[in-house]
């Protein structure tokens, strides 16, 4: 699972899309556009519009967009996470995010419960990397920190662990994006 609210979409979610699958070998990449991020200013309305600028990017049938949480009615990556994992007990779940939300994740709801839920997977981002790993919630789980090949999704009973994958880096970002249009 790849959260995030891809406004707009660019080349560097892909990117990070394509490592993921090449890394941890997963099948499919769940991409989780978010309807309102607590932490972001972006209406509930516009997911739809987001969710649609995706699919009609969106060249790797491994990666399946969707507004899970306009669905589910959930806010908290906490809920739709609970969700999916009952609903589908069989799938191993990794959570897929860029250093810049473990710089911020200790602002999530129930942010430590997370990293209980199943294998956190960071990818760095360019300028994030000291920033990220000396973050709140990375000195919080320092001892679960793993590298990405001893990652298995499938021992639950192990958790919390995460790891931090160095990655070659794409310079593309969505705020970015956003300053130079506005």
């Amino acid at each position: 699972m790849f959260g995030g609210s891809f406004d707009p979409v660019h080349q560097g979610h892909f990117h990070l899309s394509n490592l993921a699958i090449k890394t941890l070998q997963l099948k499919q990449i769940w991409w989780l556009v978010s309807t309102q991020n607590p932490l972001k200013e972006n209406p509930q309305e516009d997911s739809i519009r987001r969710l649609k600028e995706i699919k009609d990017r969106n060249k790797n049938y491994k990666v399946i967009p969707m507004a899970l949480e306009l669905q589910l009615n959930t806010k908290y990556s906490y809920y739709t996470i609970s969700i999916l994992k009952k609903r589908f007990p069989q799938v191993n779940f990794f959570w897929i995010i860029g250093a810049d939300n473990l710089l911020i994740m200790h602002k999530w709801y129930n942010w430590k419960k997370l990293f209980y839920m199943c294998p956190i997977v960071v990818f760095d981002r360019p300028n994030y990397f000291y920033k990220s790993i000396s973050s709140k919630a990375a000195r919080y789980f320092l001892k679960n920190r793993m590298p990405v090949k001893f990652l298995n999704s499938k021992t639950r009973k192990s958790l919390p662990k995460w790891s931090y994958v160095k990655n070659k880096l794409d310079y593309n970002s969505s705020s970015l994006i956003r300053n130079n249009i506005n």
